[in-house]
C-alpha cells in the first residue's frame, strides 16, 4: 500500500470511529441532532428485540426519544472495532463490541451488553452508519444499584 493509499485509509479509519462516538454521545446526551450526524437519512438499525427493526432517521430518533423518557440515564461504552474499509466504493463495514448501564425509571439499573454489526457508506465525502444491528449478549438487571453521587443520583432519588 503506497503512503497516500495508507493515509487515506487512516483519515477514513478515524472518520469512522468519530461516527461511532457521536452515536453513543447522542444517545447518551439525548442529542438528536448529533444522532442524525451519525446516521444516514435513509439508514436501517435493528436495536434488538425491544425496539426492533427502525427504518430511516427519523424512526431511529423517535425510537431514541421513547427510550430518553423512560432512562434517567445511558452510558454506552464501544471497544476493539474492527473495520474493513473499501475506499474505491466508499464502503465499510465493521464490528463493534458495546457495553452499556442503562438506568431506568421505572425498573431501575441495567447492564447491556452486545456487538455492533454496522455498515458504513460515504456520501460526499461524509462517512455515516446506513445500518447498524445490534447483537444482544446479555442484559443483567442490577437491582439495589443506585448512585450516591453526582446528577444521576438526583434524577434517579425523585
Amino acid at each position: 500500500m503506497d503512503s497516500v493509499t495508507r493515509v487515506r485509509m487512516l483519515e477514513a479509519r478515524e472518520a469512522l470511529i468519530d461516527v461511532q462516538h457521536r452515536y453513543a454521545q447522542a444517545w447518551d446526551n439525548r442529542a438528536p441532532g448529533l444522532l442524525r450526524s451519525a446516521v444516514h437519512a435513509d439508514a436501517v438499525l435493528y436495536l434488538g428485540e425491544r425496539l426492533g427493526w427502525l427504518e430511516g432517521v427519523e424512526a431511529i430518533i423517535a425510537a431514541a426519544e421513547l427510550v430518553w423518557e423512560r432512562a434517567a440515564s445511558l452510558h454506552h461504552w464501544m471497544a476493539n472495532p474492527l473495520l474493513a474499509i473499501d475506499l474505491v466504493a466508499g464502503t465499510a463495514t465493521g464490528k463493534t463490541a458495546l457495553d452499556c448501564v442503562a438506568s431506568y425509571v421505572d425498573t431501575g439499573t441495567t447492564h447491556v451488553a452486545g456487538r455492533y454489526l454496522d455498515e458504513y457508506t460515504r456520501v460526499a465525502g461524509v462517512w455515516k452508519i446506513s445500518k447498524r444491528s445490534y447483537e444482544v449478549h446479555a442484559r443483567t438487571p442490577m437491582p439495589g444499584w443506585a448512585p450516591t453521587q453526582g446528577t444521576e443520583a438526583r434524577i434517579l432519588k425523585t
